[in-house]
C-alpha cells in the first residue's frame, strides 16, 4: 500500500512537470500577449483612475458650490425675523408727532432705523423696488388690482408692503396692488 501512494505522487510529479514543459513558439508567444495583458490592465486602471479623479473634482466643485450658497445665505433666517422689526420701525416714522419732544424722539428712531438698512444693506440686503414698474411675480405678489386710466396694465401701482433681497434671493416678495 505504501508502495502506490509512492507510486501515484511519483505519477503527480511527473505530470505536474509536463504540463509546465512550454515548447518554444509558446514562449515568443507569451511576452507578446503579456505585454498585450499588461497593457490593457494598465489602460483599464488609467481609466479607472480618470473616472475616480473626475468624481472626486465634481464632489469638491459641488462641496465648494454648497459652501458659498451657505456663507452667501446664512443671515437669510436672521433677515427674515428681523424684517417684522423695520416695518414696525417704518409704521411708526410714518406717524405724524405735532409735539416738539416727539419729533426729537422721532429724529433719533429715524437715525437708528437708517443705521439699521446700512447694516444690512452692507451684508447684501436690499429693498425690491416695486411702485411704477412692471409687475413681476419673482419679486412681487399681487394683492389687488385696481383700474388706473393712464396706466398699462400689469405696472405696480402702489407697494403695501416692501419686499427685500438677500444677495440675489428674494426673502420676502412686495406686496403691491396692479393696474388691469
Amino acid at each position: 500500500m505504501a508502495e502506490e501512494k509512492k507510486v501515484n505522487e511519483t505519477e503527480m510529479e511527473e505530470e505536474t512537470v509536463e504540463e509546465t514543459v512550454d515548447t518554444p513558439e509558446e514562449k515568443e508567444a507569451d511576452p507578446e500577449a503579456e505585454i498585450k495583458a499588461l497593457s490593457e490592465e494598465a489602460n483599464k486602471w488609467k481609466t479607472e483612475y480618470y473616472k475616480v479623479f473626475a468624481d472626486m473634482e465634481n464632489t469638491k466643485k459641488r462641496m465648494n458650490t454648497e459652501f458659498e450658497n451657505q456663507k452667501k445665505f446664512m443671515m437669510q433666517s436672521f433677515v427674515e425675523e428681523l424684517l417684522p422689526v423695520i416695518d414696525n420701525f417704518e409704521r411708526s416714522l410714518a406717524a405724524e408727532a405735532g409735539d416738539e419732544n416727539l419729533k426729537n424722539f422721532l429724529k433719533g428712531y429715524q437715525m437708528i432705523h437708517d443705521q439699521l438698512l446700512m447694516i444690512l444693506e452692507k451684508n447684501g440686503v436690499k429693498a425690491i423696488e416695486a411702485e411704477g414698474k412692471p409687475f413681476d411675480p419673482n419679486f412681487h405678489q399681487a394683492v389687488m388690482t385696481e383700474e388706473v386710466e393712464g396706466m398699462e396694465p400689469n405696472m405696480v401701482v402702489e407697494e403695501l408692503q416692501k419686499g427685500y433681497m438677500l444677495k440675489d434671493r428674494v426673502v420676502r416678495a412686495t406686496l403691491v396692488k396692479v393696474s388691469q
